[in-house]
């Protein structure tokens, strides 16, 4: 039980962090945030509390495949960051929120085909119930005056960039467990958020100048420690199966992400997103079953 215990609660901690993300990437599109320079605390703060946790843990940190594998998945963090932030001043934040955490098939998927995770007849009913909640979600997201004027066809863009960038970034965190023994597998998090890091500072030093605003620093901050622990929470939790762990996370995600958003920013609840609320919970109630 506790070998189990633990890594659920992480994935279900994982989850909860990440409902900050959510409210913070739409009240960085609120209060209009420039993306580079929001993006840019968000990883300073990430990167620290990365490299805080990751110092205190044995393991050698110099190992090739660490580093590649951390400086890539930087690269994929930052682009999914700035399209997200892009994609919530085109319509409801629930889309891209929901496309986000949809991505869990991807790395479920890729872990039954290249690391020979088995899958249960439980696993498909979990997916099945898992794409109801989306559908409903989506559904229940429709309203045209939810969405910014000839912004349809960028949109879908951007909420197919989220769903494969989410996916395989998800994917590298499973690969994770694959490093050598010895490496110090919680440096990953640090090395991905300082090459975000260095990339958003980097975007935002080509930006004309503009005075930093509260907010920006503010909602950059509290985006940075949500997201580091988060990505903590989840390193500990892949000790689950994929098809395990990313329902339990993202389906907590997506759950915290559109209740909390639509009660702080006004976005209209309908029957439609209720119904996907109560499907969330049976995803999750489904795989601690598991």
């Amino acid at each position: 039980m506790t070998n189990i215990g633990l890594p659920i609660l992480c994935a279900v901690g994982a989850g909860l962090a990440n409902t900050i993300v959510a409210v913070t990437m739409k009240g960085a599109e609120r209060y209009d945030c420039r993306p580079s320079r929001f993006s840019a605390i968000a990883m300073t703060i990430a990167s620290l509390v990365s490299l805080i946790v990751a110092w205190t843990q044995p393991g050698l940190w110099f190992n090739y495949r660490l580093w590649i594998m951390g400086a890539i998945m930087g690269v994929l963090f930052y682009v999914g960051m700035v399209t997200m932030v892009r994609a919530n001043r085109l319509g409801p934040p629930s889309l891209p929120w929901t496309m986000a955490n949809l991505a869990l098939v991807v790395p479920v998927m890729l872990a039954a085909i290249f690391l020979k995770e088995k899958l249960q007849l439980i696993d498909g009913v979990s997916l099945m119930v898992f794409g109801g909640m989306l559908l409903a979600f989506m559904r229940g997201s429709s309203r045209v005056d939810e969405f910014a004027v000839g912004s349809r066809a960028a949109l879908v863009i951007l909420l197919i960039l989220i769903f494969l960038i989410n996916g395989f970034l998800m994917f590298g965190f499973k690969l994770n467990s694959l490093l050598p023994a010895g490496v110090n597998t919680s440096a990953l998090s640090a090395i991905m958020y300082g090459t975000g890091c260095l990339l958003a500072w980097l975007d935002e030093c080509r930006k004309p100048r503009r005075k930093y605003h509260l907010k920006e620093v503010f909602l950059g901050g509290c985006m940075g420690i949500g997201s580091g622990a988060s990505v903590l929470l989840l390193l500990l939790a892949m000790g689950l199966p994929a098809v395990v762990a990313f329902p339990v996370v993202q389906g907590v995600s997506l759950l915290g992400g559109i209740f909390i958003t639509a009660l702080i920013y006004r976005e209209h609840l309908n029957r439609w997103k209720i119904t996907g609320i109560i499907l969330g919970l049976a995803v999750i109630l489904l795989s601690v079953w598991r």
